[in-house]
């Protein structure tokens, strides 16, 4: 059985118009898209710029609405978010964005947006919590004093340093990891 199995995803976006504001038609963002995600592999996305990249994967981790199909994590339909509740999804299945910086909040402390994730889900000691922390951003490749910098301080990190800490925060050993980073259209005429 596979981690994750994608049958015939579909996510569409209503047209309205009119006075009523009626729906007259849909955008197909993503229209019947089948794959299964092994555990342990590696996968890549690769189309053009607007096929559906970023929405399949949004849809995946949970972040876009589903018109119809099905995403099956370990067996059990998560298509449906009290389900995804359920089986801790949101907690076992993180996402790095294509611009990690732009997500990190500038006015909070690298330490602040560490341990945030590790207060909703692990209920640390304070000192605890400080220790994961710092093994953490050693993890990384961080020192200790980047703990009271922030996201914006070009001092502190490379972005995709601090991206990469998002699936190992709640449970490193049983984390799904979707990397948006590598779903991308090269924009240069080569096209890469």
């Amino acid at each position: 059985m596979s981690l994750v199995e994608i049958k015939d995803l579909k996510v569409h976006y209503p047209i309205r118009s009119g006075f009523w504001n009626r729906v007259t038609d849909s955008v197909k963002a993503v229209d019947g898209i089948t794959f299964n995600i092994e555990a342990g592999e590696t996968y890549g996305l690769v189309g053009e710029s607007g096929s559906g990249k970023s929405t399949t994967g949004k849809s995946v981790v949970g972040l876009e609405k589903v018109t119809s199909g099905s995403i099956m994590y370990n067996g059990k339909d998560i298509t449906e978010r009290a389900n995804r509740r359920k089986l801790d999804y949101n907690r076992d299945v993180q996402m790095i964005f294509q611009d990690s910086l732009s997500s990190l909040n500038p006015r909070k402390r690298i330490e602040d947006i560490i341990a945030e994730p590790l207060r909703n889900f692990e209920h640390l000691s304070k000192e605890d919590e400080k220790l994961r922390v710092l093994q953490l951003l050693d993890i990384v490749g961080l020192d200790a004093d980047a703990l009271y910098k922030y996201p914006t301080n070009s001092l502190v990190v490379n972005d995709n340093e601090l991206g990469l800490l998002a699936p190992l925060l709640p449970t490193p050993s049983s984390s799904s990891l979707m990397n948006l980073s590598r779903l991308w259209t090269c924009p240069c005429k080569h096209r890469c």
